[in-house]
């Protein structure tokens, strides 16, 4: 994958130089399509046809546009398809990606900032947008631009069954008041039971690996992940040794334990476990897991709200989901992909993208829209999420951080199977991820 980004950095390098800007030729005097690459299945695949059909025959229709859809796989797939591409001479004219992944193609010199075009909103609608989804696509590496707009947003959020928290004694957090880590801990240890046995039959956490929840823990407890030149990473100091001895003290006392996959979903319906960190737009997931087939009713009373913080006075936690980026190809087709983007997430489509997905609306205006109000009655948790987006922090977006993902689910890996404590799990993971910082420069 490396040499295949050192040929990629040299075709862009040569193909142009860096842009100033987009300078957006005047749409509708002849017709353009462009194809937008994207990882959508299912229900949400067929949301976005939809709204893709509403585009064509409104907007697009009016200014000669015509936005062709392609799925391309899951994320890694979509990412390596496009760095072939890239390297072919052939990009889509717009994808969805996350931010490293933005930043490698940036290196090939391959995406347009987006800034004039976002500068053009009113400051009205830019204001609108919540300030954490505009500053994840600013890039420190390349002079802060804007290389890319929010598109599928989520959080980072905890997910707890309130009847497991009550009859334990313990109180049920909210955004307003989360738990602080201590809280937690004591929830997780009062929620735990065994049988006459000492088996554990119920459990008060269950965890997967995931980077950007260990990101959150850091960013909750204090912590910092980059120094502020972005040189060097920060996650072995005390905030992020902090939270894996938390884990560390967890596993070993039996409190929690770890799942693959998306099996947490099905154990919390089924009661096995009463807390577990996840994405907003798993929900609608987690509900069909905890209904009842027969009856049609949940079986608990459940919510999800902004994880543990260090100081509940200003809580914090991670945004992620992936942003839509437009490639260089001519200025028509750049402005075209544009003109998409910015119906898009304007607060009607954002509101109905929202409903159909499950991932966050981008616009606080969002909120007071009649439709999404509607859908909040049967969506409480929806709702609940909502309340959280304002506390959200963007991810590290240099260059590297893709590796340095898998370098700390390894570590925390480590730790939850005792084979490394919390101390030394991040120290070899800073080291490793100093490497690949240095590496990708």
């Amino acid at each position: 994958m490396k040499k295949l980004l050192s040929i990629i950095i040299l075709v862009g390098l040569v193909a142009s130089l860096v842009a100033c800007g987009p300078k957006g030729p005047q749409l509708g005097k002849e017709e353009v399509a462009i194809t937008f690459w994207h990882t959508q299945t299912g229900g949400n695949a067929k949301a976005l046809t939809e709204m893709v059909n509403t585009f064509n025959a409104t907007v697009g229709k009016e200014k000669k546009v015509t936005i062709k859809e392609e799925y391309q796989g899951n994320y890694t797939q979509l990412y390596q398809k496009i760095l072939a591409a890239i390297q072919a001479g052939s990009p889509p004219d717009m994808a969805v990606a996350y931010e490293s992944q933005i930043a490698d193609y940036m290196k090939a010199n391959a995406v347009i900032p987006l800034d004039t075009y976002v500068k053009a909103l009113p400051k009205a609608s830019l204001d609108d947008i919540f300030t954490g989804y505009i500053e994840t696509n600013k890039f420190p590496q390349y002079k802060n631009q804007m290389l890319s707009f929010p598109f599928t947003k989520s959080l980072l959020v905890l997910y707890y069954n309130e009847d497991m928290l009550k009859e334990a004694g313990q109180r049920v957090p909210t955004a307003d008041k989360p738990f602080t880590w201590d809280e937690f801990e004591k929830a997780v240890m009062a929620c735990t039971k065994k049988d006459a046995s000492g088996k554990v039959v119920q459990y008060g956490l269950t965890l997967g690996l995931d980077a950007s929840t260990i990101d959150g823990w850091i960013y909750s407890r204090g912590g910092k992940l980059l120094t502020d030149d972005n040189t060097k990473v920060r996650f072995n100091e005390k905030p992020g040794v902090d939270a894996f001895a938390l884990i560390d003290r967890l596993f070993k006392g039996s409190y929690a334990y770890q799942t693959k996959g998306y099996d947490y979903q099905a154990d919390f319906g089924n009661k096995k476990v009463a807390m577990f960190f996840g994405s907003s737009t798993g929900r609608p997931f987690v509900k069909d897991a905890l209904t009842d087939k027969d009856t049609k009713k949940e079986r608990f009373k459940w919510g999800i709200t902004v994880i543990p913080q260090s100081d509940p006075a200003k809580p914090v936690t991670v945004m992620y989901g992936a942003n839509v980026t437009v490639f260089k190809t001519t200025p028509l087709k750049e402005a075209a992909g544009w003109e998409f983007i910015k119906w898009f997430t304007d607060t009607p489509q954002s509101v109905k993208w929202s409903i159909t997905s499950s991932y966050m609306p981008i616009r606080k205006s969002a909120s007071q829209n009649a439709d999404l109000i509607k859908a909040w009655e049967t969506d409480i948790q929806g709702k609940q999420a909502f309340d959280v987006i304002q506390y959200s922090r963007p991810e590290p977006n240099v260059r590297g951080w893709q590796d340095i993902r898998t370098i700390l689910e390894d570590a925390l890996q480590s730790v939850m199977s005792a084979k490394a404590t919390p101390q030394a799990a991040m120290d070899a993971a800073a080291d490793k991820a100093n490497k690949a910082l240095e590496e990708a420069k």
